[in-house]
Formats: structure tokens, C-alpha cells, sequence
């Protein structure tokens, strides 16, 4: 819904603007702001600050009301992680992303397999960490994690992979 108001409302200042550039006629409204009288450049002046108000202040006000309250993770598509999961987000990112691909983790290497596209289960990923894999160009090794930490890793995996941010 916001996003159409958004949309709407650059229409009409787009038709707005096309309004004022063709309408230069005897007395038109193009004549009226560019006329060199006192009332017109204080009209000319207000409608500039209007819009500057609007633009500057009220648009992005709105925009900030809206997404107050937001607790996902905007460019993954994914919401309330565990605090099990922030950790094995953040254990993906120092030894799993120099291979894997993973959107919600902004990983974009080519050497192990993509993990949007398999979606591999908890099960799948935690059996990948404790036995590593040399299959395909690389070779992941075993044990790159152990305990709650490939826990934390499988978990966080299996839920956002697949999710196109």
C-alpha cells in the first residue's frame, strides 16, 4: 500500500510539472510564475518550499513511521532469527561464505554449491559440517565447526536458504 501511495504521489507532481510546461498560454499558470511581479515570485517561492517540505521532511518522515517497528532482516526476506541463529549467521560469514552461495548472508562465492538453490535441510548441512565434503572444485573440510556452533551454522542454513532477498 505504501508503495503505491509512493508511486502515485510522483505521478501527480510528474503531471504536475508537465501541467505547468504546457500551460504557457495568456494568463496560464507558466506565465503567472515566471511573470516578474511581486505575488507571483512569492507564489513561485512557496510552491518551492511546499515541495521541499514534502520531499524533505514529510515523504521520508512517512517512510520512517512505517518501517518503526520492523524486525526482519530486510534484504533476506527472513525474520525473527534465534539468538542460536544470529550466532550461526555470523559463524556462516567468517568460514562458510568464502565458498557458498547464500543470499541472506550476502555470499556470493562459486566454489561449493549454492545453498538458495539446493535448500538443504538441518540434517543435510549439520552431516556436510561434522564430515565435510570433495565433491565438485573444492574440498569443504571436516570439522569446520563442532558442538552448538554446527548446530547454530545447520540451523541458521536451513531456515533462510532458499529465501530471495
Amino acid at each position: 500500500m505504501s508503495t503505491l501511495l509512493f508511486v502515485l504521489f510522483f505521478v501527480f507532481l510528474g503531471l504536475g510539472v508537465l501541467f505547468v510546461a504546457m500551460s504557457g498560454g495568456s494568463g496560464g499558470i507558466g506565465s503567472v510564475l515566471h511573470s516578474q511581479r511581486r505575488g507571483s515570485r512569492r507564489f513561485a517561492t512557496l510552491l518551492f518550499f511546499l515541495a521541499l517540505a514534502i520531499l524533505g521532511f514529510v515523504v521520508p518522515a512517512a517512510v520512517i513511521a512505517l518501517d518503526k517497528n520492523s524486525t526482519d532482516i530486510p534484504h533476506a526476506g527472513i525474520s525473527n532469527l534465534t539468538a542460536g541463529e544470529k550466532h550461526g549467521a555470523e559463524l556462516f560469514g567468517r568460514r562458510c561464505a568464502l565458498c557458498h552461495t547464500l543470499s541472506a548472508a550476502h555470499a556470493v562465492a562459486q566454489v561449493g554449491p549454492n545453498l538458495d538453490q539446493l535448500s538443504p535441510s538441518k540434517a543435510l548441512v549439520l552431516d556436510a559440517i561434522n564430515k565435510g565434503r570433495s565433491n565438485g572444485n573444492g574440498q569443504m573440510a571436516a570439522q569446520l565447526y563442532t558442538g552448538q556452533d554446527a548446530d547454530d551454522v545447520a540451523s541458521f542454513v536451513a531456515k533462510v536458504a532458499g529465501s530471495n532477498g
